[in-house]
């Protein structure tokens, strides 16, 4: 006999599992569709569990007792919902009627259990909730017959989970009872789940609720099958209802969302209660795009209420430390919406004294900033009878603790070079905070609970799990990788490009009939050849891509920043943005973000004094709103600024690690109408950006030197298929431009679409993966040239909708927040693209116990190392380029402040700064020798090469060294 491979057998399974676990099977016919419960169990719990209410009932009304109850149940359920009546139930003729019992978190009552095993737990399958036959649902479940959530199975020997989320969203009516009633909906197939809190027709949004990105295979089972072996169980549904679903109100539109958590939130705080001790710490790795803040908020409510066998609370007082204001308010709302009590998060707002005295006698909440963490410390440590779960939010501000307060200070700088190097001071709350929790590490009435995107290797060793191997690993990750596969934030390096890999594109463009030169690229050839390190040019290329690009994006509202080396810059780059705006008359203005006061040149700069807006008004405020589109920074707004509206971001600062990874980052949060993101860097190597992203990121492609040609390219792949020709394009955006019905449209498409099923699934596949390849290269490029093929623009118009009426293939991935966006990730293998795959999680090496000093290598006299370059690179410098090249040398000898600085710092420092100088003497070449310029500038090895050589020479007989 076969196997049964049908979807129902999928169904019985999960029926019969629930049965044999304390579920009750009911009918079809047991559900009221009008009163949208199933009233005879409802009845059934009340009568076993509140008889003396019941009786109550019965005094005030009789016979009409039963009547009367279901009427004040519907009406309550109509006006409050089902989780404030399964949380809080209601009264009735002075009645009070519970409609759930929760588990208890302790034994101080047990007729609390007793209460908790009187629930009613049950399943209906192939629920018919309207009088329609075709209105049916796979599974229900019901708690004391109100029902809670749904079920929409797939079978993936038949279908994917795609058309399940389908049908939620096509064939179910969003105004139903029963889908408004129920806490969420699972769509479930043997392979994934996904899951909604609110349908909204075709605008249903579903969330993934996988174990990852794959949910693992197991022997005997399906890979589903948590959902309903862990996930459904009575104690765990139970845990759901009392501890974690709540109704999240929007301040801004009044408009009320069931929260229902994703499964690495659950599976997290799950953990972390089920293991944690005092005296033990846990790091929390969960990338932006994780909801923390509401991870945070379930973990404090589930540690203050966590007891041991002695029925004694485990902790005496939840304290979260962190400088966002949102945790504290969002902390209050939730913890109200689940214990309907007031009162339990205190926040520390006033003095010491207030801390002090929350410290010593309190036992709930309290929420206080990373400035009054040492105090916190130094009190708690004092108090070892009481234990304490601090939960740290990550520092995010850059603004905070005494190194911050060291660089308010009144600096005058001479030189640009000498701002980078002051301000280049490591501006890092983290490893301040790390420094002073360090000290109290060995407390044993204290868990630290530490909360990062992004941790440093001493972050790994204080909080961290130390493995069998010696490593030191997260307690739970939520990684970078997964939060852009699923859609909840965008991948930074897709669009991120380097100042060389712009120019040589711009340059590839120009040299092509197809494309129009605009001034743009005339602007960016004379930035190159004049000098790439003027903040004049590179304002230019900034302020005209973002009035070519940028400002088009997220529906003509998006915004960017301008990431600078230090506050000097940022004073600079402000006035001369304010300029060039000015010039160009274009219509947006400019705000800069710094601390304190810059002096130079006699006058003083503060933010308040550059920035055209009222006092009244914040910086992150006005760069909400017109005409304010573009933000320039000094080392503020780098680390949690959160702002869905920023697009791009230009950087002209090096970074390297953490730095990198949280500075870039500032542009991945989505937002409706934003489907991209875009880095143009002037002052780092795609290698560099790499290295940093690596340990976080898992895999990812740095797309660099993209070639045009191979849209066209593509453009004939796709015409090569057959199934579609330029006419039928023309044909369709034109119907599409002139606002024809929809159905001119798709009648256009379906021909189309016939065509391509009647394609093998390997022709299909190429035809896709060629059609999607087609839309990232044009909407990448896109943002660097105007194009003026009108024939590729009208291409990509008529792909995108094709798209979408393609079927799928193979079951790709179903899930995307974003409108339009196919975010699945994809590689492109022709040259010049960079792709990346770790091997592994990224292991960071341990601190150093080194400083990281200058190491002095044998060099050889410049003639031998321009000899080995020769060799090595097939350069081939004449004798008259030598002579050049030592022209080059004697310029930087004779260059007074380059002689300063060498004289007076180690050459570290010096380092840091020579490669502007080096590029200074090399422009002096251009109009003496311009094929030696072109040499050495346009050949990244080479020119390192170089400038690493004269550093050494120009160094060491500066010293005086042999």
């Amino acid at each position: 006999m076969s196997t049964d491979t049908s979807e129902k057998r999928f169904q019985e399974h999960i029926i019969n599992y629930l049965l044999s676990t304390g579920y009750q099977r009911r009918k079809s016919h047991n559900y009221d569709k009008t009163a949208c419960i199933d009233p005879e169990i409802t009845l059934q719990f009340i009568m076993e569990t509140q008889l003396e209410q019941w009786e109550q009932l019965q005094r005030v009304y009789g016979e009409d007792a039963t009547k009367k109850f279901f009427h004040r149940l519907i009406s309550e359920l109509e006006r409050k919902g089902t989780i404030y009546l399964l949380r809080n139930g209601f009264h009735e003729a002075g009645a009070h009627f519970k409609l759930f019992y929760p588990k208890p978190n302790n034994n101080r009552n047990p007729d609390l259990f007793m209460k908790f095993e009187s629930n009613i737990f049950s399943v209906i399958d192939e629920l018919q909730y309207h009088e329609r036959k075709k209105d049916r649902l796979d599974i229900v479940i019901f708690i004391n017959g109100l029902p809670i959530l749904t079920i929409e199975l797939k079978n993936t020997f038949t279908q994917g989970v795609e058309k399940a989320m389908d049908q939620y969203r096509k064939d179910r009516d969003p105004n139903e009872k029963l889908f408004q009633r129920c806490l969420v909906h699972f769509a479930m197939s043997d392979e994934k789940i996904y899951m909604t809190t609110k349908l909204e027709g075709e605008h249903t949004r579903f969330l993934p609720f996988n174990k990852g990105l794959e949910n693992p295979p197991l022997k005997n089972d399906y890979k589903t099958s948590y959902l309903y072996n862990d996930i459904l169980q009575v104690n765990k549904l139970s845990r759901l209802i009392n501890n974690f679903i709540f109704v999240e109100k929007n301040v801004r539109t009044g408009n009320e969302t069931v929260i229902f958590p994703r499964y690495h939130q659950l599976e997290c705080v799950d953990r972390l209660l089920d293991e944690s001790v005092p005296g033990q710490n846990y790091l929390i790795q969960h990338s932006p795009g994780s909801g923390k803040t509401k991870t945070i908020s379930w973990l404090a409510h589930g540690l203050l209420n966590k007891f041991d066998s002695f029925d004694k609370r485990i902790y005496d007082m939840v304290i979260v430390v962190s400088d966002r204001r949102v945790i504290d308010r969002q902390l209050q709302d939730q913890i109200k919406a689940i214990e309907r009590r007031i009162g339990i998060v205190e926040k520390i707002d006033r003095d010491s004294h207030q801390l002090a005295e929350a410290l010593k006698t309190g036992s709930n909440i309290v929420v206080t900033t990373l400035q009054k963490f040492p105090f916190v410390m130094e009190e708690v440590r004092d108090l070892p009878k009481r234990k304490y779960a601090v939960i740290i939010d990550e520092a995010h501000s850059s603004q905070s603790g005494s190194l911050a307060r060291k660089m308010k200070q009144v600096l005058s700088v001479k030189s640009l070079e000498e701002a980078a190097l002051i301000d280049d001071v490591s501006n890092d709350v983290q490893m301040e905070l790390l420094h002073e929790i360090e000290s109290f590490r060995d407390l044993k009435n204290v868990s630290f609970f530490a909360f990062t995107a992004t941790p440093k290797n001493k972050t790994l060793e204080m909080f961290g799990t130390r493995n069998e191997y010696g490593e030191y690993r997260p307690f739970h990750v939520y990684s970078m990788k997964q939060a852009i596969k699923e859609g909840f934030i965008l991948d930074v390096l897709r669009n991120y490009i380097s100042y060389k890999t712009y120019f040589n594109l711009i340059k590839t463009v120009e040299e092509d009939p197809e494309f129009e030169e605009k001034k743009a690229k005339r602007v960016l050839r004379k930035f190159v050849e004049e000098h790439p390190h003027s903040i004049r040019k590179k304002t230019e290329i900034m302020a005209d891509h973002f009035m070519n690009s940028t400002i088009h994006k997220i529906g003509g509202r998006a915004r960017a920043m301008v990431v600078t080396r230090s506050r000097l810059h940022a004073v600079q780059y402000k006035k001369t943005f304010d300029k060039y705006i000015r010039e160009m008359n274009y219509p947006i203005k400019t705000l800069v973000a710094f601390t304190g006061t810059v002096k130079h040149d006699g006058e003083e700069y503060t933010e308040t004094s550059m920035n055209d807006i009222p006092p009244s008004k914040s910086i992150e405020n006005a760069f909400e709103e017109d005409p304010y589109r573009i933000l320039i920074v000094a080392n503020k707004y780098q680390t949690g600024f959160d702002q869905p509206l920023l697009h791009t971001m230009y950087v002209d600062k090096p970074l390297n690690g953490i730095a990198a990874v949280q500075t870039l980052n500032r542009v991945n949060r989505i937002m409706k109408n934003k489907n991209d993101t875009f880095i143009l860097d002037f002052a780092n190597k795609p290698e560099t950006i790499q290295k940093a992203f690596e340990p976080y990121y898992e895999t990812t492609c740095l797309e660099e030197g993209t070639d045009p040609h191979k849209l066209y390219e593509l453009a004939d792949v796709l015409f090569d298929f057959g199934i579609f020709d330029r006419f039928v394009v023309d044909k369709f955006v034109m119907a599409y431009k002139n606002g024809d019905p929809q159905p001119v449209l798709h009648s256009i498409l379906y021909p189309i679409r016939n065509l391509f099923t009647k394609l093998s699934v390997e022709e299909q596949v190429k035809f896709k993966k060629a059609l999607r390849r087609y839309q990232n290269i044009y909407s990448y490029l896109s943002q660097l040239i105007p194009f003026s093929d009108v024939d590729l623009e009208k291409l990509y118009i008529f792909n995108k909708f094709l798209n979408k009426k393609l079927p799928t293939i193979n079951n790709p991935l179903p899930f995307s927040i974003l409108e339009d966006v196919d975010i699945e990730s994809y590689k492109i293998e022709e040259k010049g693209v960079v792709d990346i795959r770790l091997k592994g999680g990224g292991l960071i090496p341990p601190i150093s116990e080194s400083a990281g000093n200058f190491t002095e290598d044998v060099k050889e006299r410049l003639s031998q190392i321009i000899a080995e370059i020769n060799e090595t690179y097939g350069t081939n410098f004449s004798e008259d380029e030598m002579v050049y090249i030592s022209q080059v040398k004697n310029k930087l000898k004779s260059n007074d402040e380059l002689v300063e600085k060498i004289e007076k710092n180690p050459p570290e420092n010096v380092k840091a700064i020579f490669g502007d100088h080096f590029k200074d003497a090399m422009l002096e070449m251009l109009e003496k020798n311009t094929d030696l310029f072109k040499k050495v500038m346009d050949d990244e090895k080479i020119r390192e090469s170089l400038e690493e050589a004269l550093f050494e020479s120009v160094y060491r007989e500066i010293k005086g060294k042999p």
